[in-house]
């Protein structure tokens, strides 16, 4: 007798608990798919544009299909990856998965090494992730590689970058400049 009611005192018991597992699935699912429902629109906000998103909401600038970008002439491909010529965007450039940005307003203003560098460095992006010393070196190598960057044009970058102070996304100019000529001077790079 003790072993059946010990038997049926523990199914009880498994029911019961059984029953409030469920309840609790039960809410902890609704409250999910509440949030889901009012955070989800919000979500979409954050989502990665297209290059023609992108280029809508700046008020239509112009796409350049890889290849049809040249700067001061000399033509640049990063990938099959577009870029969006944004004359309002507040740097010289950027990107973002998919494509870059440049602004032609800003790129005018510098020497063809520092042109060619920064969009080196925004396709690095491409290539390696959001990283900016990796951007870096990944620019400065091309660069050797490609034989548009010598070392004076390493200096002219250098003394482009070097007033900018350190930030939670970039290193200082100076550190970055000296990350670079390491990077510039790898033997490894051919």
């Amino acid at each position: 007798m003790v072993a059946a009611v010990s038997v049926l005192l523990v199914e009880s018991t498994r029911q019961f608990f059984g029953s409030i597992m469920a309840l609790r699935f039960r809410a902890l699912t609704l409250i999910a798919g509440v949030l889901l429902a009012v955070a989800g629109p919000c979500l979409a906000d954050d989502a990665i544009p297209t290059p023609e998103e992108y280029a809508e909401h700046v008020g239509g600038a112009p796409i350049l299909r890889p290849g049809e970008l040249k700067l001061d002439g000399r033509q640049q491909v990063c990938g099959q990856r577009p870029t969006v010529i944004d004359k309002s965007l507040d740097d010289y450039g950027a990107a973002y998965p998919g494509f870059l940005i440049l602004n032609p307003k800003l790129l005018d203003r510098v020497s063809t090494p520092v042109k060619l560098w920064i969009y080196a460095h925004e396709c690095g992006h491409q290539f390696r992730g959001p990283d900016e010393e990796t951007a870096d070196c990944f620019a400065v190598q091309r660069g050797r590689r490609q034989g548009w960057l010598t070392e004076g044009g390493l200096d002219e970058i250098c003394k482009f970058i070097s007033p900018a102070k350190g930030s939670s996304m970039h290193l200082s100019g100076s550190h970055r400049c000296e990350y670079m000529r390491k990077c510039y001077a790898d033997p490894s790079i051919r």
